[in-house]
């Protein structure tokens, strides 16, 4: 198998039908912590602000953010409410949606009030109902980390633009074939010859073995390794990182006690923005010092990715642009994260070989019979 023809990547065409068809911002709905007391709400940044997370004060429920008057915006950021008023002309609404007033006017409070959107939630994670893919990852990821996802508690947001096609910045996070060449700290705290895969046709779940040996090449690194032994303890002997990926464009990272999760939102061919929401356990949420480390540690990796997705696009994009078509092989276990998810945007939107797309859409999805495989470390 060949990787993907350019025109995934700077087609137009292609371009649409993926937000037409792919669900990229209704994947991940939160997390508990995100409004761990009665009446919090936290307004969710990757939906663009037009969903809320709320705890009602027995529930955890999600909202749209969005008035039934002339549809402004109701909540901004996060907080704590008794009520939700809008700011524009003060109709209002019950934690649960319910219209309060309608300020004046005479209609249908029924009709008009906020639709509560049907949701699931596993070990404090918050999802669509149906969708269970983020479920199965979570679930999965269990064979390689030792994490209580539960008693995860939310410290922080950061967002950020990346000039890169949303799918240069997946491939990036499903290329291990990398990791050596353009991260000096993977090559001395993470055994990159020993990586283990769990795919199945919609998430893959990776993890990375740690070395025996830590040897520190950067500041960052040994502020966090510092931290760690402070507040942790002794590095466990087993997986030192453990990748999720729920297709189409979210990212879930498990260091140790930590759990980042990206979400990747296309906005044009060449940029996405990333909504990255950082975790740690509960236990450790007071330390600062510890937070800190582990976030300048993830910056200059994430820094490095950065550099190395932007000239591939760059590349990839000059040779589109000058009608040259080329397959470059997958590497069989390095790059077999990056093979799986291309194999799930073929599906989605099957195209030949010259970029031309082919029949309907989705086609292919109800004849791929669900698959679990297991890949070793190389």
């Amino acid at each position: 198998m060949l990787s993907l023809a350019h025109e995934f990547y700077f087609s137009e065409e292609i371009f649409a039908l993926e937000k037409k068809h792919c669900q990229f911002k209704d994947i991940f709905l939160g997390h508990s912590s995100f409004v761990n007391e009665s009446q919090n709400y936290y307004v969710l940044p990757h939906t663009k602000d037009t969903k809320v997370l709320i705890h009602d004060g027995e529930n955890i429920q999600v909202l749209p953010n969005i008035c039934k008057h002339r549809y402004a915006t109701l909540l901004k950021d996060k907080g704590n409410c008794r009520s939700i008023v809008c700011p524009v002309h003060s109709w209002s609404y019950d934690l649960n949606g319910k219209m309060l007033s309608s300020a004046n006017i005479e209609c249908n409070h029924a009709l008009h009030s906020l639709e509560q959107e049907s949701i699931d939630s596993y070990d404090g994670f918050v999802f669509p109902k149906n969708e269970s893919a983020l479920k199965s990852a979570l679930e999965t990821s269990k064979a390689f980390a030792n994490i209580n996802f539960e008693k995860l508690r939310f410290y922080a947001h950061d967002p950020f633009f990346v000039k890169v096609n949303w799918k240069s910045y997946m491939d990036t996070f499903l290329d291990n074939y990398h990791l050596e060449a353009y991260h000096p700290n993977f090559r001395t705290f993470f055994e990159s010859r020993c990586i283990e895969s769990i795919f199945r046709d919609d998430f893959s779940v990776q993890a990375i073995h740690l070395r025996e040996k830590i040897q520190i090449k950067t500041s960052a690194l040994e502020d966090y390794i510092g931290c760690y032994n402070k507040y942790v303890g002794k590095f466990p002997e087993d997986y030192g990182a453990v990748w999720l990926c729920i297709y189409p464009n979210i990212i879930i990272e498990i260091s140790q006690c930590f759990a980042l999760v990206a979400v990747v939102i296309p906005e044009s061919i060449d940029t996405c923005s990333i909504h990255e929401y950082r975790l740690v356990e509960e236990q450790f949420y007071q330390h600062k010092d510890f937070l800190n480390a582990f976030d300048q540690y993830m910056y200059e990796i994430e820094y490095e990715d950065h550099d190395l997705m932007t000239k591939i696009h760059q590349g990839r994009k000059a040779l589109y642009q000058q009608g040259q078509q080329h397959y470059g092989p997958y590497h069989p276990t390095k790059e077999a994260g990056q093979q799986q998810f291309h194999d799930y945007i073929r599906r989605m939107i099957p195209v030949s070989l010259d970029g031309n797309i082919l029949g309907g859409l989705g086609a292919s999805k109800k004849t791929v019979s669900p698959r679990m495989d297991v890949v070793k470390p190389s």
